[in-house]
């Protein structure tokens, strides 16, 4: 399941972003990461796959930005961004 494989890369990556990019502290990102996938409906499981398969086609760069409420173009981080995820 595409779920199990990239989810923890996937929550991340966010994670990363939000201190690289956002200048949280590691503990603000975890708990901004954890509380989102808390968050998160509960048809994200196996009985909806195509729905839970959604929230995975997003950039972690987008993810990150929303939850840190700062819309940061990608272009002028990507090099960085690129590195990040490579990690």
């Amino acid at each position: 399941m595409v779920i199990a494989a990239i989810a923890p890369h996937f929550w991340s990556a966010v994670e990363d972003c939000l201190v690289t990019f956002h200048h949280l502290t590691r503990c603000e990102a975890s708990e901004t990461v954890t509380g989102l996938w808390r968050r998160l409906p509960l048809t994200l499981d196996d009985s909806n796959p195509a729905f839970s398969d959604m929230i995975y086609h997003a950039e972690p760069w987008q993810i990150a930005c929303n939850l840190a409420d700062n819309d940061l173009p990608i272009a002028d981080h990507q090099p960085e961004y690129q590195t990040l995820l490579e990690g």
